[in-house]
């Protein structure tokens, strides 16, 4: 590990940002993280909403529609690396993306496609950790998509109390799920994510080697 890229997580131990890998995964620890860490960058008028919810949502969705348990595990680790590299909003990265552009001679899509080359790399371990195969199949994939479209759109009706999105038109053709969302406390995000992750992800099933 290079002590300056280290990230220390909640269970005290150290995660290279740089280099992180498949056994430093401890997904009892990232369901404390992603219990804490906000949707929306945290806009939700008067209340918390966590990524945590919004895996668990959205699995239980694609599980009542029919989907399996495989496809419902990848919808559940699809923010997972969050809780190490958090949720850096599309807008923040274009920003960062075009001042280093001005400021150092590159291209803005040449500092997009380093941070997406991060995301890779976390995505492809936490993946490993959970037992899945990485890349995604595409099927898989496009389902998952879905599903988070679905979740935006009912997340947005349900939390953002009528804020107008503005780019609305991009997903006005999506149909929200029937369900309201009620907000979770932290401590039943957490719980409640571990519970889906130890059911859902082979990796961690009852019998499944550690």
């Amino acid at each position: 590990m290079t002590a300056s890229t280290i990230l220390t997580m909640a269970n005290g131990k150290g995660i290279d940002l740089l280099n992180v890998r498949a056994e430093d995964i401890d997904f009892v620890t990232l369901a404390e993280h992603l219990a804490k860490e906000k949707r929306f960058n945290g806009a939700t008028p008067g209340v918390e909403y966590s990524v945590a919810q919004h895996l668990c949502l959205g699995a239980d969705a694609m599980l009542r529609a029919g989907a399996t348990d495989l496809e419902a595990a990848y919808f559940l680790v699809h923010d997972v690396p969050e809780a190490i590299w958090k949720d850096d909003p599309t807008p923040k990265k274009r920003a960062i993306a075009h001042r280093v552009s001005e400021r150092c001679g590159v291209t803005a899509e040449a500092v997009l496609s380093v941070l997406k080359g991060i995301d890779t790399e976390h995505e492809a371990a936490v993946h490993q950790a959970a037992g899945l195969p990485y890349p995604i199949p595409h099927e898989i994939e496009r389902l998952v998509k879905l599903y988070d479209i679905k979740m935006f759109v009912t997340e947005w009706r349900d939390l953002m109390r009528n804020i107008e999105h503005p780019s609305w038109k991009d997903y006005q053709d999506v149909e929200p799920l029937p369900e309201t969302i009620k907000p979770w406390k932290w401590n039943l995000a957490f719980e409640q994510l571990a519970k889906r992750m130890r059911r859902l992800l082979p990796a961690l099933r009852v019998g499944s080697a550690p």
